[in-house]
């Protein structure tokens, strides 16, 4: 098992772990890309992250970490 809840969606930390990020910069990503990555809150605030969310991220590192875009490049790349 992935490690997803029964609603196909995984926390934080499952996702930072597939990401290889710390979850301190999932939320990074999530507060700087905003208009990109929105995940759903369970009542108590917790992150949960689908798997449109999740490809999103993976792109947003892909741009930052191996093709070295800055955030405002990064953001620009997305738009297109």
């Amino acid at each position: 098992m992935d490690g997803r809840q029964e609603n196909g969606y995984l926390k934080i930390k499952e996702v930072s772990q597939l990401l290889g990020v710390s979850p301190h910069t999932v939320r990074y990503w999530e507060k700087e890309f905003s208009d990109y990555v929105n995940p759903k809150r369970t009542s108590a605030g917790h992150r949960l992250y689908d798997d449109h969310q999740i490809r999103q991220l993976l792109e947003i590192k892909h741009l930052l970490k191996d093709e070295l875009y800055s955030i405002s490049g990064a953001k620009n790349k997305l738009k297109l």
